[in-house]
């Protein structure tokens, strides 16, 4: 797969979708993110709050385990978050229900696998998704 990057002056972030599961209980799937290194990268997170209000959600690196996150970087209690790893790591979303993750500054070392985790009431109801983030270069460059 192969990108060239030509315009190097803005935020780009390429969500690539690999695979989608949805069953009756759990709601979850996996995305692809592509950043730039030195520019912010935005991981999405999304769920419908006209439908569930307010909820609970962390991320983590790493996959997302059966409960919580694994390596949590930023968890939220009904909204408001209680622990966030690094101020690089902040949740930018413009609407209600979007709790996306956006690094700042972002580095090659932040590469990896990344988990967002939604806590919808019920058992096994959780909205999970697992982003897989590549870094490149943030000038003219490819992939």
């Amino acid at each position: 797969m192969g990108f060239t990057f030509q315009n190097y002056n803005f935020n780009l972030h390429c969500i690539i979708q690999f695979d989608q599961t949805l069953s009756s209980t759990v709601h979850s799937h996996e995305v692809g993110v592509i950043g730039l290194i030195g520019h912010n990268v935005t991981l999405p997170c999304t769920f419908d709050s006209e439908t569930y209000g307010v909820l609970s959600f962390c991320w983590g690196r790493g996959k997302l385990p059966w409960s919580k996150c694994s390596d949590t970087i930023v968890s939220s209690q009904d909204g408001n978050v209680e622990f966030r790893e690094s101020s690089r790591y902040q949740l930018l979303g413009k609407t209600d229900g979007d709790v996306s993750l956006t690094i700042l500054n972002a580095h090659l070392s932040d590469t990896g696998v990344y988990g967002c985790r939604v806590e919808i009431p019920g058992l096994f109801n959780d909205y999970k998704v697992n982003i897989q983030l590549v870094m490149a270069e943030g000038g003219v460059g490819s992939l």
